[in-house]
């Protein structure tokens, strides 16, 4: 076993001593069955989920907007202890960040805010928040809020543009595809710049102009009808809303050979998945069919049926079957492809029951409110929970939030788009069945495709988990013709005190990577080759933030009329806190840090220069009395080399050099300091 010698000297901050470093990687496949593949897939694609609790959803410009994250995983809704930091950003109407910051996580949560500059102009904002890990899979399941600011420090009058609708209508077959000749249940949704259109009528046309069916929203533009192709006829549809706007859409492509599929929940308690087809002609008569379900990726019910001559089979499943939530369903063919899919909710009861009580129902100015919180359990367990409250005065601008955790966690986090009014699917209405029948017809959920999980299993990671602290990456590029540059020793340096460095080595495709543990606030970032490399290279800091915009997009913001009054007092609001509490709000604190050694342990020998004859030169200091160094020459040039107490002779190779943290890649520097 190689042992090390270090020595410091505290003066400048300047540390000498000899380094070394080293690269571990490891790999496997596996090859298994479709169910078998999905269960190897979820053990290893973790999910998470963020929610953000903020204080309100209207600011204006000069306030701060404080958060609470949830962080859980994607699968139990349980504490993760995987991520170390979550990347928290905000985004204009036209998808541009305009804020970005990194937050530290605890198992189970984190805290931060956002302090709104006065240069952010009016409009509606998107909050998003994500893991490092979250960014292997599709970011539309990134968290993601609407957020208001209003700019009253500008000329900013109330708009009194007419909103235009710009409606457009969607349709989605369930199961995937129409056939021709298979009747299937058609969904749609009507959407507006603004969100869904509820006041409208449709119908459907043949290639003939013969009206087919006609069809009219449930809920939130929400609805389905059923309909039964023929091949080689073109359908269109024609919706008609309240404003006279009539727009036109083609139905979705009609094939003439292939499956679908129905799903009913039915009055017994089981749900029926019924799959028909459509042969091709030199196909055969019997065909095995497997059904495959999962929630959140938890594998659910495997079955298999046989498609025989009447080309339908159904399969039936107990509710109780079913796990809650989110559960997609699964239809693959004799040769193990995904035919048909669909998904089905199963509406959770709550484990616990919150309820706040004030004192009293009156207060005056400046009076103190009490406030109790019950915790009812409803499954009888009691559980440790983790709580946030905000309370915000509601008006015009602003009110309740329509979203909570408990909706988010269950529904919101699993579907992609904008689910309007999620609160909605979890109450008692009598429709609430049906709509949220709807809701599963017209989303997908695309946690991952099928067809990567057959093909591949490890090929979704490309961005490892920052399970100890952030992962700082670089690549390093030969300044001559721009390209990436292999096994190049680089050093990434954190100035300030304590100092922090860290060493790696060059990948094939020139990126580097480096493990920081401990750093928070602005401190200065340093990456740099190293000592053994020429000058031809340099070390480039990769953005960390997911750099493709949104997928959820807002519609501009209209300022109501008569909210002026409203807008004169919230500005006043800012201002005097801004005033007098400005710089304790925005004094932020780093975390105690128990281990502070240095990475190189404890030093053998250190020097206090007050306690000899001051020199004007480091090399002065080091040639009089640091006993442990020798100022020696290699190619014409005066070098350090350090004393190796075992061998009774000097190290050989480079010496390392660092001033206040940070390398110096020619140590010969080191000597002309004062």
């Amino acid at each position: 076993m190689n042992k090390h010698f270090f020595l410091m000297i505290k003066y400048s901050g300047i540390i000498i001593f000899q380094f070394l470093c080293c690269h571990v990687f490891s790999q496997q496949a596996i090859n298994a069955s479709v169910v078998e593949k999905l269960k190897s897939y979820s053990s290893k694609a973790v999910q998470e989920k963020l929610f953000l609790h903020t204080d309100k959803e209207f600011y204006v410009a000069g306030e701060i907007l404080w958060f609470k994250i949830y962080y859980t995983d994607g699968t139990f809704h349980q504490h993760i202890d995987l991520s170390k930091v979550a990347y928290t950003e905000i985004l204009n109407e036209m998808n541009e960040v305009v804020l970005q910051e990194k937050i530290s996580l605890q198992p189970g949560k984190g805290r931060g805010s956002f302090y709104l500059p006065i240069s952010l102009t009016t409009g509606n904002y998107t909050l998003r928040a994500y893991t490092r890990w979250m960014k292997n899979f599709d970011e539309g399941y990134f968290f993601e809020k609407k957020i208001t600011i209003v700019n009253t420090l500008k000329n900013s009058e109330p708009s009194a543009v007419k909103d235009t609708l710009q409606a457009s209508v969607d349709f989605f077959p369930e199961g995937g595809n129409l056939v021709a000749g298979i009747q299937s249940r058609v969904g749609f949704k009507v959407t507006g710049s603004r969100g869904s259109i509820d006041n409208f009528h449709g119908y459907i046309t043949d290639k003939n102009g013969d009206t087919i069916t006609s069809f009219a929203p449930l809920k939130f533009g929400i609805g389905n009808f059923d309909f039964t192709p023929v091949a080689g006829n073109n359908y269109k549809a024609t919706v008609l809303l309240a404003d006279s706007t009539v727009i036109k859409k083609s139905l979705p492509e009609i094939f003439n050979y292939g499956y679908t599929m129905r799903v009913v929940e039915n009055n017994t308690g089981q749900v029926a998945i019924t799959v028909k087809r459509k042969r091709m002609p030199a196909e055969q008569d019997a065909e095995q069919i497997l059904l495959v379900t999962h929630t959140r990726q938890i594998p659910g019910v495997a079955e298999k049926k046989l498609l025989s001559s009447g080309d339908s089979a159904v399969f039936l499943i107990d509710k109780n079957r079913i796990a809650k939530g989110i559960t997609q369903f699964t239809i693959f063919n004799g040769n193990d492809k995904p035919v048909c899919e669909r998904l089905f909710f199963s509406k959770p009861s709550p484990r616990v029951s919150l309820q706040v009580k004030s004192d009293r129902d009156l207060y005056g100015n400046r009076e103190p409110i009490s406030l109790s919180l019950n915790a009812q359990y409803n499954s009888g367990n009691t559980i440790p929970l983790n709580l946030s409250a905000s309370v915000f005065y509601i008006d015009t601008l602003q009110q309740p939030d329509q979203s909570s955790i408990y909706s988010y966690m269950w529904l919101t986090a699993d579907l992609p788009g904008n689910i309007e009014s999620p609160g909605y699917y979890f109450s008692d209405d009598p429709d609430v069945r049906v709509a949220t029948d709807n809701l599963m017809l017209t989303h997908g959920w695309r946690r991952f495709k099928w067809d990567d999980i057959l093909k591949s299993q490890d090929g979704f990671v490309k961005y490892l988990p920052e399970i100890n602290g952030q992962l700082v990456e670089g690549r390093v590029k030969d300044i001559r013709d721009g390209k990436p540059a292999q096994d190049i020793n680089t050093y990434l340096s954190i100035a300030g005190h304590p100092f922090s460095f860290y060493t790696s080595e060059s990948d094939e495709h020139g990126i580097v990577s480096y493990e920081v543990k401990n750093y928070y606030g602005n401190r200065q970032v340093i990456a740099q080759p190293g000592i053994d490399a020429d000058s031809f290279y340099k070390v480039e800091i990769i953005n960390p933030f997911f750099e493709t915009t949104t997928g959820r997009k807002y519609a501009p913001y209209l300022l109501p009329e008569n909210v002026k009054e409203q807008l004169l007092q919230k500005s006043i609001g800012m201002q005097v806190q801004n005033i007098y509490s400005g710089d304790s709000l925005r004094n932020f604190i780093s975390p105690v840090i128990t281990d502070t050694l240095p990475f190189y342990g404890l030093a053998e020998h250190s020097y206090k220069l007050d306690d000899y004859k001051r020199f004007i030169t480091m090399e002065e200091v080091l040639r009089e009395y640091v006993a442990e160094i020798e100022v020696g020459k290699r190619n014409g040039k005066l070098t350090v080399k350090i004393f190796n107490p075992e061998t009774h002779d000097f190290y050989n190779g480079f010496s390392l050099v660092l001033v206040d943290g940070v390398a110096l890649t020619d140590a010969g520097k080191i000597f002309s300091y004062d």
